[in-house]
């Protein structure tokens, strides 16, 4: 099970630099991926998400949810939410098909950034082989 695929809705990309949460009421506030720092380092993985969602008129979340969903059978995001309509358009990415091209060109741009820290995500370090 994946945990927050969505980094609690970063990926929806209806979050951008300049967006506040109330620190009382949204624990966003304090995340690291909606830092000003945050959203230009992944700014990249935003604005690909994005275009292959326009393309495919979808939402961003629903290609962030089908990506994870075409890695391997046994991987099974689940997105919270609270709208009634935010559960079914998670619920729609499972009709969301990418092809091997978007697949890849989401890995490589993954393979090659700098990405912000997440909460409660952790670091992968690559090791090379020597």
């Amino acid at each position: 099970m994946a945990f927050s695929p969505l980094a609690n809705g970063f990926l929806s990309g209806k979050y951008g630099k300049g967006t506040q949460f109330d620190g009382k009421l949204d624990y966003r506030s304090t995340m690291p991926q909606f830092t000003e720092k945050g959203v230009e380092q992944n700014s990249v993985l935003l604005s690909l998400i994005n275009n292959i969602a326009t393309k495919k008129n979808v939402t961003s979340s629903q290609i962030s949810l089908a990506w994870m969903m075409c890695k391997k059978p046994y991987i099974v995001p689940i997105p919270g939410t609270r709208k009634a309509e935010r559960l079914r358009e998670n619920a729609a990415a499972a009709n969301v098909v990418l092809t091997s091209d978007e697949i890849a060109e989401i890995d490589g741009t993954l393979d090659h950034m700098e990405m912000s820290p997440v909460f409660g995500g952790s670091r992968i370090i690559k090791e090379s082989n020597p």
